[in-house]
């Protein structure tokens, strides 16, 4: 191939990849302007008559100390609820330690494991699923496993045996443990 052969197809390969670009940043989203919501309507009218569109932060979920004991532990019978709020911190991390429950989930919010993250767990349980409390979702994460999957993380890897090996002040102590992993 000759050398102007060559120049005429690397010009061409940069326009190319020029339009493409300049393409590309036209087809950035303008804070400024309107997205498709149940409001549009309304916020369209309001802009034609020249007023002001305020926009709405969303609503931030409830942080685990916001809640009251009673919405912690909502969904559980008694004896799991009374085991959770009596739960001994040392015997739950314990526990974490002796069911090998550390060697797929890490305190460390930058450590990949096999399982999700335990840091913050408490506040992430609060709105993790809606309509169960914290404490019910962990608790059914843990005595069924693949009940609740967390996106990107596989199902069918966690032991589905901790309703029979753990008794209900084991799955108390473990579970208020997890409750406490919560970050202001």
């Amino acid at each position: 191939m000759k050398s102007s052969q060559l120049r005429r197809r690397m010009l061409f390969v940069w326009a190319v990849l020029l339009v493409g670009a300049l393409a590309l940043a036209a087809c950035a989203p303008d804070p400024a302007e309107l997205i498709i919501s149940p409001q549009l309507g309304e916020q369209m009218v309001a802009r034609a008559a020249g007023n002001q569109i305020v926009r709405a932060e969303p609503t931030p979920l409830p942080r685990l100390a916001d809640l009251a004991p009673e919405e912690i532990t909502a969904g559980l019978d008694e004896e799991v609820t009374a085991a959770i709020l009596n739960g001994d911190l040392a015997r739950g991390e314990q526990l974490a330690l002796q069911n090998a429950c550390i060697g797929c989930h890490a305190l460390d919010p930058n450590a990949t494991m096999t399982g999700p993250t335990w840091y913050n767990i408490g506040n992430v349980a609060v709105g993790r699923v809606p309509g169960l409390s914290p404490a019910a979702y962990l608790h059914h994460s843990i005595m069924k496993p693949s009940e609740y999957v967390v996106p990107n993380y596989v199902d069918n890897l966690m032991p589905k045996t901790y309703e029979q090996t753990l008794s209900i002040q084991d799955q108390g102590d473990l579970i208020a443990y997890l409750l406490a992993q919560t970050q202001e």
